[in-house]
């Protein structure tokens, strides 16, 4: 399956957020998506290998949540529409794709026993998954996750813990703004996005969920702060002068981040170049207007549907949709 060009050859006119469907087209997609993520749990040990044998899992040492989604058939007919399913209550699949995230996970920290193993902290598009890449093959176990939520956190390490692994704890820290961006910018690769006020949540708390970890009882593990800048990763540090770094650092409140991060991609929507030769992802934009504050979501639309009637006028294949 290529997942990534499989996303760019979707149709124009299937270009839509999911959101955007009617009822009876969003129940095809969930249905379709349930079956497959059933057929899969259903055999749980084809399903491993499956996903030991992705170029991108590292042997399965890699375990990320995202990969497994990528697998179904869903994913490769039209990406966009099929993340967004799965964030609505009335799809059922999640829980499949839960359920085979524990297996993966389990997996790879069997094959990791007593051995070291490599766990990502931050938040969503901060880079994890490019220092996974690179850092994986040095780890029996890799986990790329965006943890943010200090309860989440601590149940995995303590599950790492049970294996007697030697802790790698890895602070990814990307400015939310920055992240905002790269996060638009992986969207017109793979066709996913990361409802923005999930990400000014992830990013205001990462922070404060690494120091709190920083001084678990009866935790011996390696800690560490990467940042990321617009270059990639930047300066790293280790032990108490990681802990210091993200100390001594501003943590503004999750309201304040939302607030850049949403004044932020309104200014993008704002100065969009009418290039019809350019690729622009129509549907993961209508479904980040949808995660905006609902005074901001009016202006959002607007501007899009400006935009795209723009680009009808000057392509044939430009079509300004609802």
């Amino acid at each position: 399956m290529n997942y990534l060009s499989s996303w760019q050859h979707v149709p124009w006119h299937k270009r839509r957020s999911y959101w955007e469907l009617t009822d009876k087209s969003r129940r095809a997609i969930r249905s379709q998506i349930e079956q497959e993520a059933l057929a899969a749990a259903s055999n749980p040990d084809k399903t491993l290998e499956a996903y030991i044998n992705l170029p991108n899992s590292i042997e399965g040492r890699l375990v990320n949540a995202d990969l497994l989604p990528s697998m179904l058939d869903s994913f490769n007919e039209n990406p966009t529409q099929s993340w967004e399913a799965l964030e609505d209550p009335d799809c059922h699949a999640i829980k499949h794709i839960h359920q085979l995230s524990r297996i993966v996970r389990d997996a790879a920290l069997s094959r990791a026993h007593n051995k070291p193993v490599l766990m990502f902290l931050g938040g969503q598009a901060s880079g994890s998954s490019t220092g996974a890449a690179a850092l994986g093959p040095a780890f029996d176990a890799v986990f790329d996750a965006p943890h943010a939520d200090l309860d989440e956190a601590l149940f995995m390490l303590k599950r790492i813990q049970r294996e007697s692994c030697e802790i790698h704890l890895a602070y990814v820290d990307r400015a939310p703004v920055a992240a905002m961006k790269a996060m638009l910018s992986r969207s017109e690769r793979v066709g996913r996005y990361v409802p923005l006020n999930r990400l000014a949540h992830a990013h205001s708390y990462a922070p404060v969920t690494f120091l709190k970890l920083g001084v678990v009882p009866n935790t011996r593990m390696q800690i560490y702060h990467v940042r990321v800048d617009e270059e990639g990763p930047g300066r790293m540090t280790e032990g108490l002068e990681a802990i210091n770094s993200v100390s001594d650092r501003p943590k503004p409140k999750e309201s304040v981040v939302a607030y850049q991060i949403q004044n932020t991609y309104l200014s993008l929507l704002r100065t969009l170049t009418p290039d019809p030769y350019t690729w622009y992802p129509r549907d993961v934009l209508a479904g980040l207007n949808r995660t905006l504050d609902p005074w901001r979501r009016s202006e959002a639309d607007h501007l899009l549907r400006r935009f795209f009637e723009t680009v009808a006028q000057r392509s044939a294949e430009g079509n300004p949709g609802p």
